[in-house]
């Protein structure tokens, strides 16, 4: 079977009979680069085998998400969290994401990317089971962008108009993450110069448990573009022996700088290497720019429950310094600017968190970003 890109093939593959065969190595995914050996012997032929077993079960969805057993359940996937049943399950559903156009294709089959392209085609509508576990009789059409989702947190893909949306929820009585990722990404807005972040609005919807409130946003992944998590371009350019950090700040400058120092500011410690990155080129493999901040619902939080976080962990590099070490560290390399009017625009619709406000322009102050 192939590795497709678009309609591209870039690698042909065969697990059981041990076949890798790179056919455009500068379209292959981040994760496969400089990665993929001439099979000059069996330990080369078992790491190429290996290698793209990882990056075939790193599309799918972990069954420890939030309603993962339900969605596995409505595709008649077996439950079993192997790197095999994994395989498996991308295999079946094409391995196709709303993240990026790689999909896989079998030998024998005349399939186009404009027939599996779920950022275009209508999809399964299964926002019920992803949000609340509701598992209604549906359709098992195993091209379901629920199955390459990734995150903790229930999440679901709907079409509102021409446009794709992401549907978000969380577990605690009051929806605290839910509503914390809506209030941080207004304060986000109150920036200038700095990375573009995601707009996050919310909303009500009736689920088989009853109302929740939900975070709604636009998908950012454009039909030239492809996603590659940072931990795939890390590890990249760590193979090709350049210093990721490095490599960003000469690329990207201020506008990399930017994302530690604003996650300090809206206290998100969930910045790992999933969950933010750049955005390639499709037509040329290339990476143009960095993909915008998405995903706060663990942002505000800690101020929400009047905690000081500040010395958590950031885990944008995987090293031991805190949220305070790295937004200082990376602060001289921006240039951010603050609307303070801005600000209390948005404080004055939000007085029931005033104390969040509060807590966040401390940091701003401490940072001296005016």
């Amino acid at each position: 079977m192939y590795l497709m890109l678009k309609d591209t093939p870039i690698l042909y593959f065969d697990l059981d009979e041990f076949i890798v065969e790179v056919i455009q190595n500068d379209l292959l995914p981040y994760c496969l680069r400089s990665n993929i050996r001439p099979a000059n012997g069996m330990k080369d032929i078992l790491h190429n085998i290996q290698t793209v077993k990882e990056y075939l079960s790193s599309r799918m969805l972990s069954l420890s998400r939030d309603n993962a057993k339900q969605i596995y359940a409505a595709f008649q996937i077996p439950q079993i969290d192997s790197t095999d049943n994994r395989v498996n399950i991308c295999i079946k559903c094409k391995g196709v994401s709303i993240q990026d156009s790689y999909w896989i294709k079998q030998d024998t089959t005349n399939t186009k990317w404009c027939n599996v392209n779920i950022r275009q085609n209508n999809l399964s509508d299964i926002a019920d089971i992803s949000l609340s576990g509701f598992n209604p009789t549906i359709a098992t059409n195993a091209i379901c962008p629920e199955l390459t989702t990734k995150g903790l947190f229930r999440k679901g893909w709907v079409h509102i108009g021409e446009n794709l949306y992401m549907l978000k929820s969380d577990r605690t009585n009051n929806f605290v993450n839910t509503k914390m990722e809506i209030l941080a990404s207004e304060i986000l807005e109150c920036f200038e110069n700095t990375i573009e972040s995601i707009v996050y609005a919310g909303d009500i919807k009736n689920t088989a448990d009853g109302l929740a409130v939900i975070s709604i946003c636009q998908n950012f992944v454009e039909e030239d573009y492809s996603f590659i998590e940072a931990w795939e371009f890390m590890n990249y350019l760590k193979r090709c022996d350049i210093d990721f950090r490095t490599y960003c700040l000469s690329q990207w400058g201020s506008e990399f700088a930017s994302i530690p120092v604003l996650d300090y500011i809206i206290i998100n410690p969930d910045r790992h290497t999933q969950n933010y990155g750049a955005l390639m080129n499709n037509n040329t493999g290339k990476i143009e720019k960095l993909a915008p901040l998405f995903d706060f619902n663990c942002a505000l939080v800690a101020d929400y429950f009047m905690r000081d976080a500040s010395d958590t962990f950031n885990q944008m590099f995987n090293t031991k310094e805190t949220m305070r070490e790295l937004a200082f560290k990376f602060l001289d390399y921006t240039n951010i600017k603050f609307n303070e009017q801005k600000f209390l625009k948005i404080l004055e619709h939000n007085k029931e968190y005033e104390y969040i406000f509060d807590r966040v322009h401390k940091r701003i102050e401490e940072l001296n970003i005016i």
